[in-house]
């Protein structure tokens, strides 16, 4: 489905950095008041492997969602308007693969670090993502593909 000449969502802050200012934020904390997830070599050996899956998983769905949008050919820059309606791939799974996938290599790197401040504010993360990223995305997504987006929402929900 082909868009108009709309001049795109309008998103103002790059989503991958509403990600990491908080994930920052919390190792500074950390930095300052050292608090760990876990102790003991056993469970921070765990914690390795979950935290390191969680990246590998995260990674490869934003590889995917990359991959998609630049075989739709529209941009992957929500500053940019969108030529199609990205429905297919992991966006069968999820409307947001790709805050998905920054959400998941984010509690990956806080398991991976054994470190609890970064995991307290990935709260923070997802709900700057939904104000500042993801509500302006669905308004403008739903003014230049109307019937069809709304279809597309009821099918696939917002995260997972």
């Amino acid at each position: 489905m082909e868009q108009s000449t709309s001049r795109g969502p309008g998103v103002k802050i790059p989503p991958p950095l509403l990600f990491l200012m908080p994930l920052l934020t919390g190792f500074i904390v950390q930095h300052f008041l050292p608090i760990h997830l876990v102790s003991g070599v056993g469970p921070a050996n765990v914690l390795d492997v979950v935290g390191g899956l969680e990246i590998f998983i995260g990674v490869s769905l934003a590889t995917w969602a990359v991959a998609t949008f630049k075989r739709l050919r529209t941009p992957i820059i929500p500053i940019r308007p969108a030529r199609t309606l990205a429905a297919e791939g992991p966006y069968k799974l999820t409307r947001n693969p790709m805050y998905v996938s920054f959400a998941l290599v984010y509690l990956g790197i806080t398991f991976v670090t054994n470190a609890f401040w970064p995991l307290l504010f990935l709260p923070e993360a997802i709900v700057l993502t939904y104000l500042l990223a993801i509500k302006l995305e669905e308004a403008y997504l739903s003014r230049e593909f109307g019937d069809a987006y709304a279809e597309y929402c009821r099918r696939v929900r917002r995260w997972v």
